[in-house]
Formats: C-alpha cells, sequence, structure tokens
C-alpha cells in the first residue's frame, strides 16, 4: 500500500481525502488578555484599550465590548481583530456626570464567543474646566480660573498650560494644591498689540485638554505732535530740564516712557509711568558729571508708540575754587578756578564773596583748550576771626567753599 501511494504520487494521482493529513491544525479564535491602561486615567478624557487573541485567525475576529457603567466610561459596541492579527486597539471615552471622591474603578468587558475577561479601569479627577477673561485689552492681566472634578491628590495636580499667541504668556504649568478642586488668579500676561487677535489658551491633563479664548483687543495710542525739547544747552555737575509735551490724553493703562543716551558717560533720565488721562507738559531731569562735555542727544521711547531726541551741548562744569583756608588780614592771596574738563571755549566765571573783608575779582575767564584760571584776591584788616563765603558762578554751575580770616601776626 505504501509503495502504491508513492507511485500515485509521482504519477501526479491526486492523494484521497481520507489520507493522513499534513501540518498543524487551525488555531481557534481565543481571548487571551484585555489590556487597560496600567496608571490612573483622568476623568472626562481619553484612553486606549487593546484585546488579544491567542493566535491569528485567518478570518476577522469581532470581540463585544461592554462597560460596567456608561455614564463614566463608555467604550464602542465591539472592536474587529484583522484577520492574520493577534491583536487590536480601542478608544477609551471617560466622563464626567458627577465629581468623583478619591478614585473611581470601573470594570470594562471583553467577550469572544462564550469566553470573557474583565478588568478595571481606575479614575481620578480630570479638568472640569477652565475660564479666562474673555476679553481684555493688550498690556492688562488676563484672570485665569482651572478647576477639576474632584480634590487633588496628595502632591498636588499638575496641569500644563500653553498659549498660541507670544502675546499672552501663561506659566508652563499650575500644580493645583492637595486637596484644592481648582485654583484662580491673574495667571496670564499681555504684551500690548496693534490689532486685535483671539489668542486660545490650552490646559492639559495626560489624555485631556480643556480650551478658552481671550479677546485681545489692540491698544493704540495717538499722543498727537508730542516732543522732547530744552534750551540745548547745560553745565556739567547741573540737572539740565527737559520738557516732554504730549497733546492728546493717555488711553487706558497708562504708558511707559524711557530715556536713552548716545554718550557712555551721561545718564538719561529714569523711566516714567504717565497714567492714563495724562496731556500736556511735564519737566524731565538730565544729570551730567562735571567732566562731562561735548554733544549728547537724548531719546524717549513711548511705549508702543516711537521715540523723539533732543541733543544738548554740554559744558564743562564747576569743579572746585583752589584757595587757602586760611587767610590774614591785609595780605593778597592766590587763587584757582578749576572745570572739570577742558573747555572748547572761553567761558566766563563770576566770583563773590559775603563778607567785603575779602576781595575777589567780578569775574575771570577760563581760555579755551584750558580746565582752569588763576585769580588774585585780597583780604582787608581785621581785629578778629572772620569767614567769608566764596561762590563760583558759571551759567547754571555753581560752586561755593568758606575760608576764614585771622588778624595779622
Amino acid at each position: 500500500m505504501i509503495a502504491l501511494a508513492i507511485v500515485l504520487g509521482i504519477a501526479g494521482i491526486a492523494v484521497p481525502a481520507n489520507a493522513e493529513a499534513h501540518g498543524p491544525r487551525p488555531c481557534p479564535p481565543q481571548l487571551t488578555d484585555l489590556e487597560l491602561p496600567a496608571g490612573k486615567v483622568h476623568s472626562g478624557g481619553e484612553a486606549t484599550g487593546t484585546v488579544r487573541l491567542k493566535c491569528a485567525w485567518r478570518r476577522p475576529v469581532e470581540v463585544t465590548l461592554a462597560s460596567a457603567d456608561p455614564s463614566w466610561v463608555s467604550v464602542p459596541a465591539a472592536v474587529v481583530v484583522p484577520a492574520g492579527e493577534s491583536a487590536a486597539d480601542f478608544p477609551i471615552q471617560t466622563h464626567q456626570p458627577d465629581y468623583i471622591r478619591g478614585d473611581l474603578s470601573v470594570s470594562i468587558t471583553a467577550r469572544v464567543r462564550h469566553q470573557e475577561t474583565s478588568r478595571p479601569l481606575v479614575l481620578q479627577p480630570g479638568l472640569k474646566y477652565l475660564v479666562a477673561d474673555s476679553s481684555v485689552i493688550s498690556g492688562d492681566s488676563v484672570s485665569l480660573q482651572i478647576g477639576l472634578n474632584g480634590t487633588a491628590p496628595t502632591g498636588g495636580m499638575t496641569v500644563s498650560l500653553e498659549s498660541d499667541n507670544a502675546a499672552l504668556q501663561v506659566p508652563e504649568s499650575i500644580t493645583i494644591p492637595s486637596g484644592a478642586l481648582g485654583v484662580a488668579g491673574t495667571y496670564g500676561k499681555t504684551v500690548r498689540i496693534p490689532q486685535d487677535a483671539d489668542v486660545t489658551l490650552t490646559a492639559t491633563l495626560p489624555g485631556q485638554t480643556k480650551t478658552a479664548v481671550v479677546a485681545l483687543q489692540a491698544w493704540t495710542y495717538d499722543p498727537g505732535d508730542w516732543s522732547l525739547t530744552g534750551s540745548g544747552t547745560m553745565y556739567g555737575g547741573t540737572s539740565y530740564p527737559m520738557t516732554l509735551d504730549l497733546p492728546n490724553p493717555v488711553p487706558h493703562g497708562g504708558v511707559e516712557v524711557t530715556f536713552t543716551s548716545d554718550n557712555p558717560d551721561v545718564e538719561p533720565p529714569s523711566p516714567i509711568t504717565l497714567a492714563e488721562g495724562t496731556s500736556g507738559a511735564r519737566t524731565v531731569r538730565l544729570g551730567a558729571g562735571t567732566d562731562d562735555a561735548g554733544q549728547t542727544t537724548i531719546t524717549a521711547t513711548m511705549e508702543g508708540v516711537g521715540s523723539r531726541s533732543h541733543t544738548v551741548l554740554i559744558r564743562p562744569g564747576l569743579r572746585e575754587i583752589d584757595m587757602p583756608m586760611v587767610l590774614f588780614g591785609g595780605q593778597t592771596f592766590e587763587g584757582t578756578v578749576h572745570l572739570g574738563a577742558v573747555t572748547s571755549e572761553p567761558v566766563i566765571v563770576a566770583l563773590s564773596s559775603d563778607n567785603p573783608v575779602l576781595g575777589l575779582p567780578a569775574e575771570v575767564v577760563v581760555p579755551a583748550g584750558a580746565s582752569s584760571v588763576a585769580f588774585t584776591g585780597t583780604t582787608g584788616a581785621v581785629t578778629d576771626f572772620e569767614s567769608a563765603r566764596v561762590t563760583a558762578q558759571m551759567g547754571t554751575s555753581q560752586l561755593s567753599r568758606n575760608v576764614y580770616i585771622d588778624p595779622a601776626p
């Protein structure tokens, strides 16, 4: 018989159907596992589950699914494992019909024919809402409220935040403290923009997002023909007044004006904030050291508006009156007036004394290219100790010192 079968096979004649079968028998559809997220799922969020068969089947296999409480967790009625595959994923959608007090476990069941497997899905509080100011003028702060549908666990719950427009900035995350249902505060900061913009804020927990839209209104200000002006000349060591003039009132929120100097040795005025409704002229002051000299340009920049500049010539200021501190009556003495820097043009320095017993020239001239000038003074006869205050005046630059006069020895 064996020999006959070999001969028949060689001759190409089919082996009878009742001949011995070759190879393993097909694996029947058999459910071996239902995989759910290992960690807790935020209530209201999405997750993914997986059904697994013992082996791949030659035809598609339908696995029915069910949730023990569809009000909290819903799954599709069935998931199909494709032919030749041994596993398939299915979506899980969770809900928030109420607040969670602690964790909530909901059973999910998968069934193939008469086989059934159930696993618990553990829910924890999730995002309930994200509320933001619906409309703000750019430059203002934005208030946010973030709420959960249950209290945050031990250690708190960290919610990621994102803005789709750099004009509205929010922190990368906010942590809701342990035991709290949410947080509220002015977490959003905006910058002024020239055109309206809708900004979307997104709060995220794993598998879950909430969004809020803030209408960011443009901030515009037309101050009119505004200016920064001054006399054009100052002396080092003095305060130089400049006039900032705004014909039109400052709008909502006020405006900041900053100042810069093109001379690194000259400190510009400090920034000022003009309150809403401010208009007209106001004085800002520039200071320079006695050794500062030359032209300096001061630029005022108004936030969101533009700039105005003013150039001032700084002349050296008075630095010192050099003369003996103690003089004797009836003598002639020498003194020197020093400037802080070399002057580029002749300058007149007026001299005076508050005591007529001390005689000084009415004025002296510091020549161009020099930084000092000498002078000669006299003292009258005195019978007792006297004092005098000497003052040098050059434009707005003024310097004084005291001297003492004793009777002649």
